[in-house]
């Protein structure tokens, strides 16, 4: 009976490695994915928030590899590596919670990162020497419908906008020449011209929703790490007890 027991968590944690596995794909692929999307706005977003995606890379890989060595634990039904597959789990498992607080304490620093970044590199838009920070503005403006950092007047502080323009990619229909002489319409005028709202807040909304799907997979993933660390201690305890400890590991 207790042998058809421990059978039976064995493949409990064969069917838990498998999800681990799955797991580490899937977030080695959601961190590649939002990392090559905040790559576009990296002059805007600064490191930190370019890193998380970087630590979900680094996370899946470890625990393709902790699944991997739970597996060999059960089939070569060694209590050292089981155990090892526990603690390692429990280990990520304390890091991720870690980060969690972390990101939730540094979660306004976003916005402030955001602003000051914008802010500041709005100055260099059309410079010569920052065709970087030209295309990324171009880039975040056509794609969200949007033109400043949190209105379109604001380029009448800058140099580019001086002579009263504002970026071809500000207009509504991006045409060459079509932000001419923006900045001396009336309000009513520039809107049947350009996207008059700021790009702040819908950058803040874009890092909101990636930032709400890599919360839904950290907790489901810490759900499943908080059974498999159970199950680990659950297996290498049975294998202490009835003799299988003395299989090589």
């Amino acid at each position: 009976m207790v042998e058809g027991g421990m059978k039976c968590v064995k493949y409990l944690i064969f069917f838990f490695n498998f999800i681990f596995v799955i797991s580490g794909i899937a977030l080695v692929t959601l961190g590649a994915v939002i990392k090559g999307y905040y790559n576009k706005y990296l002059d805007f977003l600064g490191d930190g928030v370019v890193g998380a995606p970087i630590l979900l890379i680094i996370v899946g890989v470890v625990i393709f590899f902790v699944a991997f060595m739970g597996c060999c634990g059960a089939i070569r039904e060694s209590y050292c590596m089981t155990m090892t597959f526990a603690v390692l789990l429990a280990l990520i498992f304390i890091l991720e919670l870690a980060a969690g607080i972390t990101a939730y304490v540094l979660r306004d620093d976003i916005r402030t990162t955001l602003n000051t970044n914008m802010q500041a590199t709005m100055q260099n838009y059309g410079k010569d020497d920052y065709d970087g920070v030209t295309k990324t503005w171009d880039g975040v403006q056509m794609e969200a419908d949007c033109c400043g950092a949190f209105n379109y007047t604001e380029w009448a502080d800058v140099e580019y906008g001086k002579s009263g323009d504002v970026p071809d990619s500000c207009c509504i229909n991006s045409v060459e020449g079509c932000g001419a002489g923006v900045l001396l319409m009336s309000p009513e005028q520039a809107a049947t011209v350009v996207h008059t709202r700021g790009c702040v807040p819908v950058m803040l909304g874009v890092v909101h929703d990636n930032w709400v799907w890599l919360t839904v997979a950290a907790a489901v993933l810490v759900a499943v790490e908080i059974v498999g660390i159970l199950l680990g201690c659950c297996l290498a305890r049975s294998y202490k007890y009835t003799g299988y400890s003395n299989v090589s590991v």
